[in-house]
C-alpha cells in the first residue's frame, strides 16, 4: 500500500489518490465516451493497494498507464500517455526558452550576469548552459526550505549559486612571494622560481589565472610592490653585468649598493662608470615598465574558467618605500595612465592604493610624490581606488615602518568589496586568506513592503523585524554552505591548497580542507 510519494524535486509527501483520479479524468474527457467514475475509482484503489510503501511520481504514472492499457478503455491510455508527454514538455519549457536566449546571444539579465564574461562565445555559452541548469539543482537539493523560500520571494540572492555544488571558495589574497620564490605546479606543468622582473610579472598573471579556475570569485595580490621589488634589483644587476661585458669595466661594487630611486635620464655627456650606471638604470626602468604594461594587458586578455572569462583581479600597493618598490609603483601607474591598446581604460586589475601616515600621507613622506601621481591616474582611469590603513579598524599592532615585511600587517582588499583582516583561528592578516561565500539581502524589497504601513513607528518596527528575520535566514544559509564546502578535498584545488591558502601546505591530497578554511570569512 502506498503511503508516501517522492516528488520530482526530491521532496517526500503523503500519498493522495485524488491526483491520480484527476489525471485519468482529464484523459477520459478527451475521448468520445467521456469519463467513467467507477473505472477511475477502481484503478485508483488498485494502485493504492498494490503499490509499494514509497513510490516516485513516475512509478505511479507508469502503474496508471498499465492499468488503463489492461482496461476496456485503451483509448484513454493513449490520451493519458500524450498528457504525460505534454506535461513533461511544459516542465522543460522554461529551460528551453532560457537556452534559446543563450543560443540567440540575446542581451538580457541571463547573459549579462558578469562584466568579465563573454557569453556570446562558444565557451561562454557552454558555461551559461551549465550555470542555468545547475541552479535548480541547488534550490532543490542543497538549500534549506527557508533559504529556498527567501530566494524565491526575492529577499535573498546567493552569489555564484551555480558553483555551489563544486564546493569552491570565493576569493583569496595571493601570497605571491611563495610562488615567485618556489614556483608552483599548475596542472600539467611546473613553474620555476622567478629571476627577473619580466618572469615575475608573467608568473603573477599565471598564479591569478590558475587560481581563478579553482574558485568562483576574484583573485587579489595584497602587496604587489613588495613582492615584485626584489626582481627589479635582480634585473638591474643583470643590466650591470651586461654593461661589464660590453665595456670590460668591473661594476660588481654596485650590485648591492643601495639606491635612492630608479629614474630614467638621458645619458648626455656622462662617461665611464657613471654612464654605465645610468644606462643600466634606464634599461631596468624600461624593462619594469614593459613588465607592468604586460601585466595589465594580460589581466585583460588571459581567459580562465573554460576560456570565456578574464580573471576578476585586484592588486594592492603603495607602501613599499624602497627604490625598487617605488619603481614598480611608478611604472605601474604610468602604464595604467597610458591605457591599453589604443589608449583604452583597463578594466582589470582593479588597483587599490594603500594610504598610510608616514608613508604617503604628508608632503614630507617618502611616497607622497607617487600618491599625488596616483590621484592623477585615478582622475583619468578610475584606478587606483584608495584604502586608509590609518583607520582604527585597519590598524595592526605589529606594523613597524622599519620592518621589511610590514606588508603582512597591512589590510588588503578585493575589488569585489571583500575585506579580510581579523582572524579568530590564526594570525591577523589579509595574506593567504579570503572569503568563503557571500549572499546579498534585498533591503529595498523589505522597505517597499513596509511602505503600506501608515504609522511611522509601526512601519520602522516592522522593517527591522523583517530584516532581522532575513538576516537570521541568511546567516544559517551561509553556515550551511560552509558545512558543505569544508567536505571538499585538498586535491580538488591543486594551487589554492598547496601554495596559497594559509596552512594548506601541511595537508595531504586526500584530506579535507576543513581544518584550514575556518580562517576564511562569510559575508552578506
Amino acid at each position: 500500500m502506498i503511503h508516501t510519494v517522492i516528488k520530482r524535486d526530491g521532496r517526500i509527501v503523503g500519498y493522495n489518490e485524488e491526483k491520480i483520479k484527476a489525471a485519468i479524468r482529464k484523459a477520459m474527457l478527451q475521448t468520445e465516451m467521456g469519463e467513467d467514475e467507477s473505472l477511475i475509482q477502481k484503478i485508483a484503489d488498485r494502485i493504492g493497494v498494490t503499490g509499494n510503501d514509497r513510490m516516485t511520481v513516475e512509478e505511479i504514472q507508469d502503474c496508471v498507464e498499465l492499468e488503463l492499457m489492461n482496461s476496456p478503455r485503451k483509448e484513454v491510455a493513449k490520451r493519458y500517455i500524450a498528457y504525460r508527454d505534454q506535461r513533461s514538455i511544459a516542465r522543460r519549457a522554461k529551460t528551453r526558452d532560457m537556452f534559446l536566449e543563450i543560443i540567440e546571444a540575446k542581451n538580457n539579465d541571463i547573459t549579462r550576469e558578469n562584466a568579465n564574461m563573454n557569453t556570446d562565445s562558444p565557451a561562454g555559452m557552454m558555461m551559461k548552459f551549465a550555470s542555468e541548469t545547475t541552479k535548480p539543482f541547488v534550490d532543490d537539493y542543497l538549500l534549506s526550505s527557508e533559504a529556498r523560500e527567501a530566494v524565491r520571494h526575492g529577499y535573498l540572492h546567493i552569489h555564484d549559486k551555480d558553483y555551489y555544488p563544486t564546493k569552491s571558495l570565493t576569493c583569496v589574497q595571493h601570497p605571491l612571494d611563495r610562488i615567485l620564490k618556489h614556483g608552483f605546479t599548475a596542472g600539467h606543468g611546473e613553474s620555476r622560481p622567478a629571476k627577473r622582473i619580466e618572469t615575475a610579472s608573467i608568473i603573477s598573471c599565471i598564479s591569478l589565472e590558475t587560481a581563478q579556475n579553482e574558485m568562483h570569485g576574484g583573485q587579489a595580490i595584497p602587496a604587489f610592490d613588495f613582492y615584485l621589488a626584489p626582481f627589479v634589483r635582480s634585473s638591474y644587476i643583470e643590466e650591470l653585468k651586461t654593461a661589464e661585458q660590453l665595456s670590460g669595466i668591473d661594476m660588481s661594487e654596485y650590485y648591492d649598493k643601495e639606491l635612492d630611486d630608479y629614474l630614467y635620464k638621458e645619458l648626455g655627456d656622462l662617461k665611464g662608470k657613471e654612464r654605465l650606471l645610468q644606462h643600466a638604470m634606464n634599461q631596468t626602468v624600461n624593462r619594469v615598465h614593459q613588465a607592468m604594461e604586460a601585466f595589465i594587458h594580460n589581466m585583460n586578455t588571459i581567459h580562465s574558467r573554460g576560456g570565456n572569462q578574464v580573471v576578476f583581479s585586484s592588486i594592492n600597493y603603495g607602501t613599499d618605500t624602497s627604490a625598487e618598490g617605488r619603481c614598480v609603483i611608478r611604472e605601474l601607474l604610468k602604464s595604467t595612465y597610458e591605457g591599453v591598446g589604443n589608449g583604452a581604460t583597463a578594466i582589470f586589475p582593479i588597483q587599490i592604493w594603500k594610504k598610510k601616515r608616514g608613508v604617503s600621507y604628508l608632503p614630507e613622506d617618502r611616497n607622497y610624490d607617487l600618491y599625488k601621481y596616483a590621484c592623477k591616474v585615478t582622475a583619468r582611469r578610475f584606478f587606483p581606488n584608495f584604502v586608509n590603513l590609518d583607520a582604527t579598524y585597519n590598524y595592526h599592532e605589529k606594523w613597524r615602518p622599519d620592518d621589511p615585511e610590514r606588508y603582512k600587517y597591512e589590510v588588503a582588499t578585493m575589488g569585489c568589496r571583500t575585506r579580510v583582516f581579523e582572524n579568530r583561528y590564526g594570525e591577523k592578516t589579509s595574506i593567504g586568506r579570503g572569503n568563503l561565500s557571500f549572499s546579498t539581502i534585498n533591503i529595498v524589497r523589505i522597505a517597499i513592503e513596509c511602505m503600506v504601513i501608515k504609522n511611522k513607528e509601526e512601519r520602522i518596527q516592522r522593517f527591522f523585524s523583517k530584516l532581522d528575520e532575513i538576516l537570521e535566514i541568511t546567516a544559517r544559509q551561509l553556515c550551511d554552505r560552509y558545512e558543505f564546502q569544508k567536505t571538499a578535498y585538498v586535491k580538488q584545488f591543486p594551487l589554492l591548497m598547496s601554495r596559497l591558502w594559509n596552512g594548506s601546505d601541511l595537508l595531504k591530497p586526500n584530506q579535507t580542507i576543513e581544518s584550514v578554511i575556518n580562517q576564511g570569512t562569510l559575508g552578506n
